[in-house]
């Protein structure tokens, strides 16, 4: 046991190590609402967890939090990884296979991303399997905090509450474990509804629609095998290096699924394979969070045949320090942030699609510009009411344009879509006026 509690800690500290030298788009967000105080209906509990970390390490500024996030985030999925090592332990019967349980969890991209950034799905992993090893030991009661505390830290974590029962193997302590997740949820989202009302909820979707397809089952494959292994979405890369990366995923997939053996119930494992896999699919299935929490029982599964799982475990490790380091380690968006924020001072804004380098003016440097990203904005307050918002945040103040032209970024365009907004019709939701090209992907827009 001492030995995986230091492989735990050697985990954390490789995450550390291995941390974007960008914050992602989701991270950003969190530091900055933790600061204001805003709640994310999704996520009720993470951004006041890192509201108390600010305060604890004394952050004034959105980008002084990032660090002290990332430790949290890199300990939680640590501890995951430990406690899933216990869990296969005591279900397989060899130090070989919680090994293999806990190696193969950490190597996995879904939770090295989760573990390396600043993520509600670090934290939510964690609790996540905590509330398995208190089910599997009968700890009925402390199952269902750690349920709830997962689902408070993302709400797609309530459909983990019925796994927990069903683990549970007494049918009192199954009623006690959905009583008490139950409860402590209810009383967290009554505690918050009378100051935001019941529509506030809708926030959880980020006010995004996935369109499904025929092509959505494929793309699920890709997301699903990218949750072990890095691959590039096609605007990110090339077809060949998608393909070989998606290739690579893939074949660890297949090696995962020669080592499965039932670890769990038929019907516990059916409660959380089937509702996860619909949600996967139904929202956005590519991305690898989609499938992030489907991680563990993938590992518990496999950890029946250790030696193997060993060797696959090994090669995702190495497999993903090829692929996505280097990716990981590109600080580009913050440079181009950096350029465009010299041409710009305290209080201007800058109106940008969002998900790209437009969202980290302001963030990375101390220009005091702010960023309005069309796509956030879109999802939170509906197509009709941007330019009402747009001219409510520009009044008073210089407003720029940022990635309306000689950008091939599709991030943020892509997404904009879903609300009929392009390049071409971008300008019309702008108060009357015309563009004057600045330079560093920047327009100033004058009345």
């Amino acid at each position: 046991m001492m030995a995986r509690l230091a492989a735990a800690v050697a985990v954390a500290v490789a995450y550390l190590a291995a941390a974007p030298r960008v914050v992602n788009g989701d991270g950003l967000g969190y530091v900055k609402a933790a600061l204001r105080g805003t709640l994310y209906p999704g996520h009720l509990a993470y951004v006041p967890i890192l509201g108390v970390l600010a305060r604890v390490t004394g952050a004034t500024r959105p980008v002084e939090l990032v660090w002290p996030a990332r430790v949290l985030c890199a300990i939680a999925v640590a501890v995951a990884a430990w406690a899933l090592g216990s869990i296969a332990r005591r279900r397989h019967g060899s130090d070989a296979a919680a090994w293999a349980a806990m190696l193969g969890l950490a190597a996995s991209w879904g939770a090295l991303s989760a573990g390396s950034d600043v993520e509600s799905y670090g934290p939510a992993l964690g609790a996540l399997v905590g509330a398995l090893w208190c089910a599997d030991r009968g700890w009925a009661v402390a199952a269902g905090l750690l349920g709830a505390l997962a689902a408070l830290l993302h709400v797609e974590n309530v459909l983990f509450v019925p796994v927990c029962a069903l683990v549970v193997e007494r049918p009192r302590a199954r009623v006690v474990v959905l009583a008490t997740a139950g409860a402590v949820v209810a009383a967290a989202y009554a505690a918050v509804l009378p100051a935001h009302g019941v529509a506030w909820l809708a926030g959880a979707s980020h006010g995004l629609r996935y369109p499904l397809r025929a092509t959505t089952p494929f793309v699920a494959v890709y997301g699903a095998c990218k949750a072990l292994v890095y691959a590039p979405y096609p605007y990110e890369a090339s077809w060949a290096r998608v393909l070989g990366c998606f290739a690579v995923g893939a074949a660890a997939a297949l090696g995962l699924a020669s080592c499965v053996r039932r670890p769990l119930g038929r019907a516990a494992m059916l409660a959380w394979i089937v509702p996860y896999a619909i949600v996967g699919f139904a929202f956005f299935a590519s991305d690898a969070e989609r499938w992030t929490f489907l991680l563990p029982l993938g590992w518990l599964a496999a950890a029946a045949r250790p030696r193997r799982a060993l060797v696959v475990a090994a090669a995702i490790a190495v497999a993903n320090a090829i692929v996505w380091l280097p990716t990981a380690k590109d600080g580009t968006l913050r440079t181009r942030a950096e350029a465009a924020a010299r041409h710009l001072q305290p209080g201007d804004v800058v109106v940008g699609p969002g998900h790209g380098w437009d969202e980290y003016i302001g963030f990375y440097d101390r220009s005091g510009a702010t960023p309005f990203p069309l796509v956030y904005f879109a999802g939170a307050v509906g197509r009709a009411a941007l330019p009402g918002a747009i001219a409510d945040a520009a009044r008073g103040h210089r407003l720029y344009l940022a990635r309306f032209h000689d950008d091939v970024d599709p991030m943020g365009w892509k997404e904009l879509r879903l609300f009929g907004i392009d390049r071409n019709n971008a300008r019309a939701l702008l108060p009357p006026g015309h563009a004057t090209t600045i330079g560093d992907g920047l327009e100033r827009w004058d009345p």
